[in-house]
């Protein structure tokens, strides 16, 4: 059978991040690199990806949602730590966190044992939705508008709970957060809601995790075709 299948028979991914792993030069047939999801491989072949056989490579792709306090450290004995949240079957392989949500916020955080795909998801510069809540209705935040963190700014006052929910749009979240939690009359954490194409999911509880959609993950990755061949 070809690459490409034998690959998707073995877990490895979905069809364009198996494309991908071989246009990344990851992929070996008896330590020989294959970059065309046509070559043949047969039963007896060594087959690794990664310098891993596939058999003993299920990688995994997870979305947090993190507690306020919390760092982003996956140690499953450090306290306050995402690690500390996990399950024990999913400590197999060490994972790494995306790093880049303070421990001051809540929210979505992603986090993998590839570190290729937080590689390539970091080097999309998605923008993160943020949201914080305010104790009062008002509807016009103008020292926020002006903020150079922000391309984004709503500004959404419930008269009812006199609470108005602010929610902006950055890449900042070191500058953003601060000038977030800074806001007059704050109600609550920071809280990332969105990170590119990833919406935070609604069933997803404060201090929980799930592992990403096949969608979910190639959404991240960005258009293939701005991986670089494993031939230029």
């Amino acid at each position: 059978m070809n690459i490409e299948r034998y690959l998707t028979d073995h877990r490895q991914g979905t069809p364009r991040q198996i494309l991908r792993l071989l246009r990344q030069g990851r992929v070996t047939v008896n330590d020989d690199p294959i970059d065309s999801p046509l070559a043949t491989v047969a039963k007896a072949d060594q087959v690794r990806v990664d310098g891993m056989a596939v058999t003993g490579r299920q990688p995994q792709y997870l979305v947090f949602n993190k507690p306020i306090g919390f760092q982003l450290s996956m140690d499953p004995t450090s306290a306050h730590s995402l690690g500390s949240l996990l399950n024990t079957l999913d400590q197999v392989r060490p994972l790494k966190a995306l790093a880049d949500l303070p421990k001051e916020a809540t929210g979505l955080v992603l986090a993998s044992d590839d570190d290729h795909f937080l590689a390539d998801v970091e080097a999309q510069e998605w923008v993160s939705t943020l949201q914080v809540s305010l104790a009062g209705a008002v509807t016009a935040l103008p020292g926020l508008a002006d903020d150079l963190s922000f391309s984004a700014v709503q500004v959404v006052p419930d008269t009812v709970r006199q609470t108005t929910l602010v929610t902006v749009k950055t890449r900042d979240l070191t500058a953003a957060v601060p000038t977030l939690l800074a806001l007059t009359a704050v109600n609550g954490p920071v809280s990332r809601v969105a990170f590119g194409p990833l919406t935070l999911p609604v069933d997803l509880s404060v201090g929980s995790y799930r592992g990403l959609f096949p969608v979910e993950i190639d959404d991240l990755n960005g258009p293939l075709a701005a991986t670089t061949s494993a031939e230029s």
